[in-house]
């Protein structure tokens, strides 16, 4: 068997991307296999996702272990060479999804394979705003651009790894609460000489999180931001990442850090407000995280709180 896809699932409908997956892996039966791993999502979701278990394998978990760990647990239970890891929320947008991938590993020798995900082209209302402008305008970046860089921005959703690679460089479960998480999980597999392949083979990110939530998940994913460098200490992931380069020397600079601090208490409730309605620029948000970062770094001098 050639590949394992791995769908872990924390309170998303998984129907349509089941279905979808088992009608292209009908041609490859024998060369394919489904696992869905389920991270104690609510009674709701369970229910209508154990209808999957007809024709894929599907598992529930007795209680939550976060998104490192629901990775890592795939593991045992995988029979491929490879590994596809897919996020739960995505949608299939190409009809021969499987066929690219199958076709691309039975002719290269690669250990990390990205296909990458993108948003719709279509503006969401302003109360999803805030994801969606983020997401599609930084994170999401077309082929052409990965395979010119392919080693940086790696994420997790919708990437294959060597299954006899990943049982040796696994997802650390130590990082619990949300965010960067698969920054460090790619950032060290480049520490250990591990090259990274593009395909042209994208998931579509269909479910985008309100912009109250967003924040939310914004500001703990710059904890573990920080909480992972101070770990590393290295100066290359610091430089890799300019807001957390660029609060480190405002944070280090007392004039600089005195006259941020002043920037903050006249404007970042504005600016708060604005990112909360839909209503900003990209600068404006960068803005928001860079004032949190340095608060956070504020805090961990004091107090050590990560």
């Amino acid at each position: 068997m050639i590949l394992s896809i791995c769908i872990p699932i924390y309170n998303s409908d998984i129907r349509p991307i089941a279905s979808e997956l088992h009608r292209q892996i009908q041609s490859y039966s024998s060369e394919v296999e489904l696992l869905f791993l389920d991270d104690a999502s609510d009674i709701f979701f369970k229910e209508i996702n154990r209808s999957v278990g007809a024709f894929c394998d599907y598992q529930e978990l007795p209680m939550n272990i976060g998104r490192s760990k629901i990775r890592n647990a795939f593991l045992p239970f995988v029979k491929g060479k490879y590994i596809l890891f897919i996020d739960g929320d995505s949608k299939i947008i190409h009809p021969d999804f499987i066929q690219r991938y199958v076709e691309f590993l039975r002719t290269n020798n690669t250990h990390v394979l990205i296909g990458a995900s993108v948003y719709s082209e279509e503006k969401p209302n302003r109360t999803n705003f805030l994801r969606w402008k983020y997401s599609s305008g930084r994170e999401s970046k077309t082929f052409t651009v990965r395979n010119s860089h392919p080693e940086l921005g790696f994420k997790s959703n919708n990437f294959v790894i060597l299954k006899s690679l990943f049982a040796t460089h696994p997802f650390d479960e130590t990082l619990t609460s949300y965010g960067h998480e698969d920054t460090l999980f790619g950032y060290q597999l480049r520490k250990a000489g591990i090259k990274f392949m593009h395909l042209d083979n994208p998931v579509l990110n269909s479910n985008l999180d309100e912009n109250d939530h967003f924040l939310v998940k914004t500001k703990e994913a710059l904890q573990n931001l920080l909480l992972i460098s101070f770990r590393l200490q290295d100066p290359q992931f610091i430089t890799e990442h300019q807001l957390l380069s660029l609060a480190l020397k405002i944070e280090r600079n007392l004039i600089f850090h005195s006259s941020f601090k002043l920037f903050q208490r006249i404007f970042l409730p504005m600016m708060t407000t604005c990112l909360r309605k839909g209503y900003f620029t990209l600068w404006m948000f960068d803005l928001y995280r860079l004032s949190h970062i340095i608060d956070y770094l504020g805090d961990y001098r004091k107090n050590k709180l990560f």
